[in-house]
């Protein structure tokens, strides 16, 4: 046998080898997902033969009844950090058994869902949520989105956990509520020029009177492609307060949207509401260096020589002393 004919017939037996080895190798991959599937099945159900054993009830009533208890403890202050970490590992447990109950737990957490006040009892809310998603991870979602528009436990806090849940389960979903809530609201409510024909309008419960700017904070973490050109669009009008305008500007610095360049300019000249607040045109100022670098240089030259408040002063030359 020739030289070719050999090295031939090795690379067709090497070849044939692993294609055994990557068939074989599937096989125990499928085997061990099986297998941890069954484990964490297992530990589901022991879990909630615990907890039902502690709370002296059985099935849903009994993780509900757990659920109301440990859930204030993660948001309060006063709870000491030995405390808090046992809170916190009981309501993974919490969340572990109520998704080895499966559709049995559905109705019983929907109806606690009803019964719960959004502001006073906020963290079992969100857990109920947490739990609706383990559950039933379709309706789970139906629900968030519900939440974030605010048709369901009506309060800006709650909406504000739904968009960062939202964004971890369905970030594509999620960049479609949130542009649609930034481009129709602001902290005065719905502007019905700007909300689409049967957009549902939010409880006014919901509404963002203060705070709005966290809205801009949760759509730029789901990363829209469309982000920047919204955010400039956002940033120019005149219905939005300062803080929102401030987030808008501070991430189409860090986005260096060049299109942003001329709109800065122009709110460092008219700040919102005609309040030159020296934390506002400083952050401008950030955003206009974070873009352009040394070509913000002659801006910031003219700025300094017209500057009449000392944080301002101080902050342009700073920003030519970094781009020089």
């Amino acid at each position: 046998m020739s030289v070719a004919p050999r090295l031939l017939f090795a690379n067709l037996l090497l070849l044939a080898a692993l294609g055994g080895a990557t068939y074989a190798g599937t096989l125990l991959w499928q085997r061990v997902g099986t297998l941890q599937a069954t484990l964490d099945e297992v530990l589901g159900e022991v879990t909630r033969m615990r907890i039902e054993q502690s709370a002296g009830a059985k099935g849903p009533r009994a993780l509900l009844e757990k659920l109301r208890t440990y859930a204030p403890m993660l948001s309060n202050a006063r709870v000491t950090e030995p405390d808090f970490q046992n809170a916190r590992k009981e309501m993974m447990d919490i969340l572990r058994a109520f998704e080895s109950l499966g559709a049995d737990a559905r109705e019983p957490v929907l109806a606690r869902l009803t019964q719960v006040n959004p502001q006073k009892d906020y963290d079992e809310s969100r857990f109920l949520l947490e739990a609706l998603l383990r559950i039933d991870p379709a309706g789970g979602k139906e629900r968030l989105v519900e939440v974030l528009r605010g048709r369901l436990l009506p309060s800006p806090q709650m909406r504000w956990y739904a968009a960062s849940k939202l964004t971890e389960v369905d970030k594509a979903l999620a960049q479609v509520e949130l542009r649609r809530i930034v481009t129709s609201e602001s902290n005065r409510g719905v502007n019905p020029d700007r909300s689409a024909h049967n957009t549902p309008v939010p409880d006014p419960a919901a509404l963002a009177t203060s705070g709005f700017h966290n809205f801009i904070i949760h759509y730029a973490r789901t990363e829209d492609t469309k982000l920047d050109e919204t955010l400039l669009m956002v940033m120019q009008r005149a219905e939005h307060d300062r803080m929102t305008v401030q987030e808008c500007v501070k991430q189409l610095g860090k986005d260096r949207y060049q299109p942003a360049v001329p709109v800065l300019e122009k709110l460092f000249h008219s700040p919102p509401l005609h309040q030159e607040d020296p934390l506002f045109l400083n952050a401008v100022l950030d955003a206009l260096v974070d873009i352009q670098d040394k070509s913000a240089r002659p801006f910031l030259e003219a700025e300094l020589a017209k500057a009449t408040h000392e944080v301002v002063a101080k902050k342009i030359q700073h920003l030519l002393d970094k781009t020089r």
